[in-house]
Parts: structure tokens; sequence; C-alpha cells
């Protein structure tokens, strides 16, 4: 049996630069906020943000 991979999903910017779910500019995100922004943006559902910016 095989096992699944995920393949990660990146939060799509609506402007160069801008994060489509926090007012943040992707510049501003480290590694968890990019992360968090994707499974927020995959699983359709409003949060709070934990960039660090």
């Amino acid at each position: 049996m095989t096992t699944p991979t995920a393949t990660p999903v990146l939060p799509v910017p609506a402007v160069e630069g801008a994060c489509e779910m926090c007012p943040h500019a992707l510049r501003a995100h480290d590694a968890i906020s990019l992360r968090f922004c994707a499974a927020t943006r995959a699983a359709a559902i409003t949060r709070g943000c934990v960039c660090p910016a």
C-alpha cells in the first residue's frame, strides 16, 4: 500500500506580494505563517493571524 503525499498549497497573492488571507505582505511571513495562511485558505475558514509582522 502506498502512502499518499500532500501537496503544499501556498496563499495566492491577489496583488503582487500581498497575502490573500491576512493583511501582511508575503515577504513578512515566516515558514509557520505561510503554512497557517495556506491552511486557512485551503479550509476556507476565517481566523486570526500568526504573522510575526
